[in-house]
């Protein structure tokens, strides 16, 4: 599943790494955005086997950040 960005902001810090076994609702990184911080979190349990992006990257609404299968 891929995990998308809702809004566009800054990754301020990855929680997770490829291989990474999450459980639904973990925290797989967390997301600045209008001078707030967000906590993503994962929609399902699964292997986070994919990272698109790295902390300090602007992202865009919509964006692929990881995937977790």
């Amino acid at each position: 599943m891929e995990i998308k960005a809702r809004v566009p902001g800054m990754v301020e810090a990855l929680k997770v790494k490829v291989g990474d076994e999450v459980k639904k609702m973990d925290v797989l990184l967390v997301l600045e955005a209008m001078k707030m911080q967000q906590n993503i979190p994962s929609p399902v349990d699964g292997e986070v086997t994919e990272i698109n992006v790295e902390e300090g990257d602007r992202v865009k609404a919509g964006q692929v950040l990881l995937v977790v299968e």
